[in-house]
């Protein structure tokens, strides 16, 4: 009989973790597919927590509960960048804990900078600069210097023991020893009613880590020595502005809570970082459309190439199918629906006055738009009331004094540009 308040505590644990899903996508937006297709499942079976290649997690309750927001939001992005950088996949043919380790070192340090933390929370493995060496190198490190490199053999309460020596005793403990990068073979043992879908669920989660891998390199979010198969490791960093977000960011981020579509099983989500519902299934869609309102005044005449060409290399990357471009001065003058491509190269007409009202009431009087991105220098006249749709300001340069009462504003133009 289930113990109700042991139930209560499980739900409280796997909201938890819910949430800090969902915090991982603010700084990461190129993981919220990873993290949207993420099962989460409390298991004592493993002493923190351990992520198999089929997209499930698995969290000790004590060690779940004991981690601070903070602490709990850095270990969720280090399971999702585990999926992310493929390290189920790249430890094939190898000592597998050892790869496991020296991923451990490297998504640490990445995520040390990218959030900006001075410790690795739950005494996790430590190597400063390790985010710029490759996995092999940090092998032979360890190899090479595993007598001295300290780790702990349990989370808070375990002794300091050397990395030479963790490796030793979980050689002889047996292949269940292997870190928190789990194998099939365990997954369906743990969960034998599952190992039908897992190979499937397997083939989606790498889908996802590569086109989330795709977006943040076209987001400006990876660094490192390379991507070259089994010889370098590729980097993914948060791009925190000191002075204010990146645009790029923010636009994936407007995009992850605006979009549409069916649940299903099917498709694991790219989208839907700003939602409660991230650990259900993804959304089926057939088409994605995005709708942009492109102010065409004369004072946007020297913003319109770049702006257009930065939303066209952004949908490139997020994988936008169709965007429909609304052209307006003070009348529409062109209503049109083009691939990324066809934006780069795109006729733009008009270059008269300033009143995107005809463009954002025609997106209103259309049932199927969900939202939209009016590019705008801001010096315009719109609509008082608020759309019945979503609205993002694209401003290609900063306006202070541009301050409407609904949607958000996102300035393209990013700090350090001169």
């Amino acid at each position: 009989m289930t113990n109700p308040q042991a139930a209560l505590a499980d739900r409280e644990a796997l909201g938890r973790i819910a949430r800090g899903l969902r915090m991982v996508t603010v700084p990461f937006p190129h993981l919220a597919g990873l993290a949207a297709s993420i099962r989460v499942a409390l298991d004592d079976r493993v002493p923190t927590m351990g992520v198999f290649a089929s997209g499930r997690m698995i969290a000790n309750r004590t060690f779940t509960a004991k981690l601070s927001a903070n602490d709990l939001v850095f270990v969720l992005a280090h399971e999702l960048l585990h999926l992310a950088l493929r390290t189920h996949d790249r430890a094939r043919g190898s000592a597998r804990l050892e790869f496991n380790y020296a991923h451990d070192y490297i998504i640490n340090d990445m995520l040390r900078h990218a959030l900006g933390v001075s410790a690795i929370p739950a005494g996790g493995l430590d190597m400063p600069g390790a985010r710029e060496k490759s996995a092999e190198e940090i092998i032979l490190e360890m190899r090479r210097s595993g007598n001295s490199m300290s780790t702990r053999t349990q989370v808070w309460e375990g002794t300091a023991a050397t990395i030479e020596q963790v490796m030793g005793a979980a050689r002889q403990a047996g292949p269940g020893h292997m870190g928190d990068v789990l194998d099939a073979a365990r997954e369906g043992e743990m969960f034998p009613d599952d190992i039908a879908d897992q190979a499937a669920r397997a083939r989606a989660v790498r889908d996802l880590a590569a086109k989330g891998m795709a977006l943040a390199k076209g987001m400006g979010a990876l660094r490192g020595r390379g991507t070259e198969t089994g010889s370098s490791q590729q980097n993914v960093r948060a791009l925190r502005g000191i002075y204010r977000t990146p645009w790029q960011v923010a636009l994936q981020v407007w995009l992850e809570g605006v979009t549409p579509g069916e649940r299903t099983f099917v498709r694991a989500s790219r989208r839907g970082a700003e939602h409660t519902d991230i650990l259900t299934p993804g959304r089926k869609r057939y088409s994605w459309m995005l709708n942009v309102v492109l102010d065409t005044s004369a004072s946007m005449s020297d913003d319109i190439p770049s702006a257009l060409g930065a939303i066209a290399d952004f949908c490139e990357a997020a994988g936008v199918d169709e965007i429909r471009v609304i052209q307006c001065d003070t009348v529409v003058t062109s209503d049109e629906t083009l691939s990324p491509a066809e934006l780069a190269e795109y006729e733009v007409s008009g270059y008269g006055g300033s009143d995107l009202t005809p463009a954002m009431q025609a997106l209103s009087e259309d049932p199927r738009v969900n939202a939209a991105i009016v590019i705008t220098d801001g010096d315009i006249t719109y609509p008082g009331d608020p759309a019945p749709y979503a609205v993002l300001w694209a401003l290609p340069r900063g306006n202070g004094t541009f301050q409407p009462p609904y949607g958000r504003i996102v300035v393209m133009q990013q700090e350090d540009t001169p």
